[in-house]
């Protein structure tokens, strides 16, 4: 395949959170000042791109989230998720079913002998993306039958599901477990607390003394002390942890069980629960019979855990194929949305590709006190890029958008919004003085719909909006089709004049257009 005259350097930049919606009521999109991005999509060649459902391998309605977004860019087609086999296993009742799952096995087998227990900690909702408490339940009931005792540690969610809807779903949660002799609610907890992939050190902090040394309030009724939260102004995610009457603390010959639906969700809770020193909190943790995951957790922690389901995994993705064709390629994001890139997007591949660099900015902790997190720093380090000019391929996450809209508070994502505009005004005037392209590319929705249409209150759930894609650079006559985000890689590779795998059932964008047209 030839590639389009005056690509490279070719940028993408990805806009998470950034949704497509003409409605202005509660839309931080179109209240925050934009005059560079409103200009670029104005005078080069834009288009929608389906960011949600079964374009990105989710069930029909279901809204897009970075797994499965960041996954169908980097595989140019819909990758099913690890949520999905998982849902197989917890219906069957066969071989292949969560009760015959041979770690499972492992875990009673450990515990029960030395009289132990398995401390189950994750998140007790039915969104299906931070979790299920479905399978929670379920896994309680296993256990217990065993006559394992249970203790579980109730996160809750509150950003994929109503602000404040939790003690609905805790309330359903504990008539499903009442059943089960030897399982009891250990502690309730927000997800903040450890949980979120790049939480505050110190709530991580505070749940690892809650969970490992029983240290927070009691609580005898813990659906009141989530009412009691509320009316103090807490969302779910913000709930602090509170323990259960007769809890007293994880102890020797306890095992952990994980139980996420992805890899960066428990992450920072579970390292410092079973390695206190490593994650810098001053105690060794007692001996544990087991830690486990659900699903396989990402690096550094994912190879000192065994999991019952592998991650997100593809190949040959678009990284893979950039290497295969001898291009340089640069990764740059930040820690806080790091695992979209390093691992959805990339398939789940455990080492760089040849040619391949990848960068990561810390963000800041206090991210409604710093609505552009790391934004600048990225930006500066591509514009460093360009400049040298040794890479042909640069990708940038802006996850602002994304990151302050799960916040619910509109004034920061709007100032997120605004300092993402400012940024990629910086990228765009280097792009042109370069002769290069550049590709505006929305992942999921998000930002675009900060209300909730029936309560009227913040809305913190991404959506199933469609996403821009607006391509800077080259001809501005050409016309652009409507695809899905499986269609991001293609066009890529087509503007780098590089056959795209067959297993890429995504298609160039751009391809009827510029099928004519050669590298000089």
């Amino acid at each position: 395949m030839t590639a389009m005259t005056g690509v490279r350097p070719l940028v993408l930049a990805l806009l998470d959170g950034w949704g497509a919606r003409g409605e202005r009521d509660g839309n931080a999109l179109a209240l925050a000042r934009t005059p560079i991005y409103d200009r670029l999509a104005a005078t080069w060649p834009t288009t929608q791109l389906e960011a949600a459902g079964e374009a990105v391998g989710l069930a029909s309605g279901k809204p897009g989230h970075p797994q499965a977004a960041y996954a169908t860019i980097g595989a140019g087609r819909p990758v099913e998720p690890p949520s999905a086999r998982i849902a197989r296993a917890f219906a069957s009742d066969g071989p292949n079913g969560i009760a015959a799952h041979p770690l499972l096995r492992e875990i009673v087998s450990r515990v029960r002998p030395l009289g132990g227990a398995v401390h189950l900690i994750g998140a007790v909702t039915p969104s299906g993306i931070a979790g299920n408490q479905h399978y929670m339940a379920v896994l309680a009931a296993l256990l217990s039958h065993e006559g394992v005792k249970v203790w579980v540690h109730a996160v809750m969610d509150g950003q994929d599901t109503r602000p404040q809807g939790g003690i609905d779903h805790l309330s359903e949660f504990l008539d499903d477990v009442a059943g089960a002799e030897h399982a009891d609610l250990g502690s309730v907890l927000g997800r903040a607390y450890g949980f979120d992939d790049g939480c505050d050190p110190a709530a991580t902090a505070t749940a690892w003394r809650a969970l490992a040394n029983a240290e927070a309030p009691y609580t005898e009724y813990p659906t009141a002390y989530l009412d009691e939260c509320y009316r103090k102004g807490l969302d779910d995610d913000r709930v602090m942890p509170a323990l259960a009457s007769s809890f007293r603390g994880i102890r020797q010959d306890d095992a952990l069980l994980l139980v996420n639906l992805q890899p960066d969700h428990g992450q920072s809770l579970l390292a410092a629960l079973s390695d206190p020193l490593a994650a810098g909190l001053a105690q060794k943790s007692p001996v544990l019979s087991g830690v486990y995951s659900l699903v396989k957790l990402g690096a550094p922690l994912g190879n000192g855990v065994a999991s019952l389901y592998d991650a997100i995994s593809f190949a040959p993705g678009l990284a893979a194929t950039l290497a295969a064709a001898g291009l340089k390629q640069l990764t740059l994001t930040e820690s806080i949305a790091e695992t979209n890139l390093s691992t959805f997007a990339r398939g789940g591949a455990a080492s760089l590709f040849t040619g391949e660099t990848v960068l990561v900015t810390d963000s800041p902790a206090q991210i409604e006190r710093k609505p552009d997190l790391a934004s600048a720093s990225i930006t500066s380090e591509l514009l460093a890029a360009l400049k040298k000019g040794e890479h042909d391929v640069i990708t940038a996450a802006f996850a602002n958008p994304a990151v302050l809209g799960r916040t619910g508070n509109l004034k920061a994502t709007i100032a997120a919004i605004e300092a993402v505009d400012k940024c990629l005004g910086k990228i765009a005037a280097q792009i042109d003085k370069r002769g290069g392209t550049l590709i505006l590319c929305g992942t999921y929705g998000k930002a675009e719909t900060m209300l909730d249409p029936e309560t009227g209150g913040p809305c913190r759930r991404t959506t199933a909006s469609p996403v821009p894609f607006v391509m800077i650079g080259g001809r501005k006559d050409v016309s652009l089709e409507r695809g899905t985000l499986a269609d991001v890689a293609p066009t890529l590779l087509h503007l780098c004049g590089v056959d795209a795998p067959a297993t890429m059932t995504g298609r160039s964008l751009a391809a009827a257009q510029t099928a004519d047209r050669v590298s000089a």
